[in-house]
């Protein structure tokens, strides 16, 4: 949020979005629901509320879909628009519940499973929202910090990568 020196009240800056990765549903789900209550008792104690386009939806997550094929390669579709939206995307890497078939046989989806999907959301929206932020509960890779010999620092290159894909922001607990 941005405040105007004439107003001096915040004010977003560009139409808010959630996109979730499979298995991060329920996350997603309670910070819309939290989003739009307190967008809805806002609107009517701020004057500007009303004229923002957009300001008060009945949800803010757009539908996206997650492919499998029968080798385990993927694909994301947005099937909203985000164009010019501010666009958080939500995911848990951790989450071993959410499961796949590989020629016919169940997989549950890993870290890098999850990484990769993340990569294929943002890439679905990219150029077309104002902004992206990445919502991870646990930060992929993010055990190891400093090297302790010849091995790569996964977490660093990571965050590389997102910052390459267009990310602005990415939080993390």
């Amino acid at each position: 949020m941005t405040t105007t020196e004439n107003q001096k009240k915040p004010f977003p800056v560009a139409p808010l979005r959630i996109v979730y990765l499979n298995g991060s549903q329920e996350m997603a789900k309670a910070v819309d629901n939290s989003l739009v209550k307190s967008r809805k008792s806002l609107m009517s104690s701020l004057s500007f509320a009303n004229v923002i386009p957009g300001y008060v939806e009945p949800t803010y997550i757009a539908n996206a879909h997650y492919y499998r094929y029968g080798t385990g390669e993927g694909k994301v579709v947005l099937e909203d628009s985000v164009r010019g939206s501010d666009l958080f995307i939500i995911g848990d890497v951790t989450n071993y519940s959410v499961t796949y078939k590989v020629c016919g046989r169940i997989n549950h989806m890993s870290p890098d499973n999850y990484f990769q999907d993340l990569k294929r959301a943002i890439s679905a929206a990219s150029g077309q929202a104002h902004r992206i932020t990445v919502i991870l509960p646990f930060l992929y890779e993010s055990r190891q910090h400093r090297r302790s010999g010849r091995e790569s620092l996964d977490c660093a290159l990571a965050l590389k990568e997102l910052a390459d894909y267009g990310v602005s922001n990415i939080i993390t607990f």
